[in-house]
């Protein structure tokens, strides 16, 4: 059966449509310079008294070639803003106890370090150590999962206790390791190694208010929970409380929680246990646990107490616990939570407020993407954004639902003419969902054909202005301009059946009852076939033209995209962007996922699961030229490259160099130039390949040679089906 594309709820559809096409014929079109310096990764904190803003925006500066960290204050009052200081980095800004300013960390020169920020925006140190470990993919760097240029760390965390006399922070030491003979599962953690590997352990410190300090725990830097997250601290009236993973040398496993005495000025184990703890929800009105619970349209969001009973406060079109959503906050009596939620159709970050046994959902037509709020809860600032909205401040009071807009973000993004943006949820053939949104050409009429290009990553189609997480060097905009119909689309989601949802716990952990064969199926088949089915239907409409298709994605999407050329025949254009995944090369990284997926590692018995999906033991099935952008040169991705071109399919690899010939890019592109340059590529590769178009705006003229010579030697084998 032929997917069936459905546009969502005609009354909220029509809201989103009158804001985007309002004024649609004023302003300018989208440049490449307008996506790479959209403001993201918002941190808001409100002063106490509430007459202040400061927020963090990270924004690119073209100029000097770098992403930087913008520090302002607003007063709520006036509304007038003031940028306070431009750094590399600057991060995790907290309320000061007692209405004092705001701390947080910044680089300033000498390293991530702990600042005071006051209401005047005068910036002073509070805590300095020596910056000896640089975290970054660089030589001599700690490698970690973050992007942006490589910095020296020396404050790698900080919280405060609520009454402010106790800082908990934490810090990172080199821990140099002998020079010796690399054995057996040594030699094979260094399979991909591009950089000499260095150790670091995460010093977990609590400092009084009078100068006084104390070393809690020293963890090597492979203990996640100490690095990323501080140890994951709460603070209680005897001490703090804190986790750790325990693995590795302690070979216990699990997860540890350990309460540190400000009476003894020393730690005890209170607890164990064996999953990952959730890190940033809280406990509903009723002191219970919240959790959304269930499968479909529609789930449950319950609340389990200590006595082991659960509130239900009924079938919600949302779920909690999202890492993109704006936040949870509980009242300081206990008896309102306040929590971001992620929209099941037509995916947006709101809110929801719990009292007692009533749950009061805040969605509006864009997203709630950050936010603070008082501690009473009885209002608060959010950044405000969409597909067609670029951020703002709004005013939010939950209890009403009000929103009332405050000032833009981005004043320059305002200028831009709307394109025509709509959010569609698509069947596939097997009756999974998935949802997305269609950008229109600039000039779009119906009953005619046009180009298309699908852009997925995983599940970031949803209502953000210009995401990188969603689009990264793919210009969805410009495409849209250039008069493709641009499909951002979503895997299908592992929340609308219990088989999917386990397929996907299976693939995390290990293999289990379902089986490489299942999922394989439910996972990477699935998805092309909603890919597929989405396309066919566009194509029965009369929108898209069959033969001009195009399909794009990085990371989770990279696996897709790769997927997608060597199993369907649909695609005239791929771009496939800095993966390496399902590639017999990347076995152990990690194993037991690979185990999951295919039975084992790529020999033996198991090598016919391997030729059944790894991309480049498939590219003699490939009818599109598949362009590749890297920021590491994976062996994996050089294989299906390599592949290809042995089966002389048009195939090209891009590098994307680091600041120096020590560092390599990030996942995610933080070099401006570099995102400018990958981004014009696919514009030029896509054109090439679905318009035969010769993009006058790619500097490297002799590429187009290249793609000629490339094309006559080329003989598709693909025969169009639709």
């Amino acid at each position: 059966m032929t997917g069936k594309a459905h546009l969502l709820p005609l009354v909220l559809s029509l809201a989103i449509g009158s804001a985007q096409t309002a004024g649609s014929n004023e302003g300018r079109r989208w440049t490449v310079e307008d996506i790479v310096t959209v403001p993201a990764d918002f941190d808001l904190s409100l002063a106490p008294d509430g007459q202040s803003l400061a927020y963090i925006e990270r924004r690119a500066d073209i100029e000097k070639n770098e992403t930087v960290s913008i520090l302002h204050l607003l007063d709520l009052r006036s509304l007038a803003s003031r940028e306070i200081l431009r750094a590399s980095s600057a991060e995790q800004l907290k309320p000061l106890p007692g209405g004092r300013g705001w701390s947080l960390l910044i680089d300033r020169g000498d390293g991530l370090q702990l600042h005071e920020l006051d209401a005047r925006g005068t910036i002073k140190v509070l805590v300095e150590r020596d910056a000896l470990v640089t975290v970054g993919q660089t030589e001599g760097g700690l490698f970690a999962v973050r992007s942006g240029a490589p910095r020296r760390i020396g404050i790698l965390y900080h919280d405060w206790s609520p009454d402010g006399q106790w800082l908990w922070y934490a810090t990172l030491k080199p821990n140099p390791e002998p020079v010796e003979v690399a054995i057996d599962a040594a030699v094979v953690a260094r399979r991909n190694r591009r950089r000499a590997p260095i150790k670091a352990m995460v010093e977990l410190r609590i400092r009084s208010a009078t100068g006084e300090e104390w070393l809690v725990e020293s963890r090597p830097s492979s203990d996640r929970l100490a690095f990323y997250y501080g140890g994951n601290v709460e603070w209680t009236s005897e001490g703090p409380r804190y986790q750790l993973e325990q693995t590795g040398a302690e070979k216990t496993g699990g997860i540890g929680t350990f309460a540190w005495s400000f009476a003894t000025k020393a730690s005890r184990p209170v607890g164990q246990g064996s999953s990952f703890p959730a890190i940033g929800l809280v406990r509903g009105p009723n002191g219970g646990g919240l959790a959304s619970e269930g499968f479909g349209s529609m789930l449950a969001l319950t609340e389990t107490r200590a006595d082991g009973r659960k509130i239900d406060y009924g079938p919600q079109p949302f779920y909690i616990g999202d890492p993109r959503s704006a936040g949870n906050w509980l009242s300081p009596d206990g008896r309102a939570a306040l929590l971001g939620v992620r929209t099941l159709s037509h995916p947006r970050y709101g809110l929801v407020l719990l009292t007692g046994r009533r749950a009061r959902p805040l969605i509006r037509p864009g997203s709630l993407t950050a936010c603070d709020f008082r501690k009473d809860l009885a209002w608060g600032i959010c950044v405000e954004e969409a597909l067609n909205q670029a951020p703002r401040l709004v005013h939010v009071v939950p209890d009403t639902g009000r929103v009332r807009e405050l000032a833009s973000l981005s004043p320059i993004h305002e200028t831009i003419a709307p394109l025509r943006v709509t959010p569609h949820e698509w069947t596939n053939r097997r009756g999974f969902r998935s949802t997305g949104f269609i950008i229109w050409p600039r000039d779009y009429r119906a009953k005619s054909r046009y180009p298309a290009i699908v852009i997925t990553h995983g599940s970031d189609a949803d209502e953000r202005f210009a995401s990188s997480d969603m689009q990264w060097n793919y210009p969805a905009q410009l495409f849209a301009e250039r008069g493709y119909v641009v499909i951002l689309q979503n895997d299908p989601s592992a929340r609308q059946q219990a088989e999917l949802w386990d397929a996907y716990m299976e693939w995390s952990s290990g293999p289990g009852a379902l089986g490489p064969a299942k999922l394989r199926e439910l996972i990477w088949l699935n998805g092309v076939y909603s890919f597929e089915d989405a396309i066919a239907e566009l194509v029965s409409e009369g929108v898209v033209d069959p033969d001009r298709v195009g399909i794009a994605g990085y990371s989770r999407g990279s696996q897709m995209v790769n997927v997608a050329v060597t199993q369907s025949e649909i695609f005239d254009a791929a771009s496939s962007g800095d993966g390496n995944y399902l590639e017999p090369a990347s076995y152990s990284d990690p194993k037991e996922g690979y185990h999951a997926v295919f039975g084992g590692p790529p020999s033996g018995s198991h090598l016919e699961a391997y030729r059944q999906l790894s991309p480049s033991l498939r590219a003699d099935k490939v009818c599109a030229p598949v362009l590749q952008q890297m920021a590491s040169p994976f062996a994996g991705a050089i294989d299906f490259y390599t592949a290809l071109r042995d089966a002389k399919v048009p195939a090209q690899i891009s590098l994307y160099p680091g600041e120096t010939a020590a560092t390599d890019e990030t996942h995610l592109f933080h070099i401006p130039v570099n995102r400018q340059r990958a981004m014009r590529e696919n514009l030029a590769w896509f054109d090439f390949w679905l318009r035969g178009r010769r993009d006058p705006e790619l500097e490297d003229r002799g590429v187009f040679d290249r793609w000629e010579k490339m094309a006559a030697q080329w003989s598709p084998r693909c025969a169009r089906t639709q």
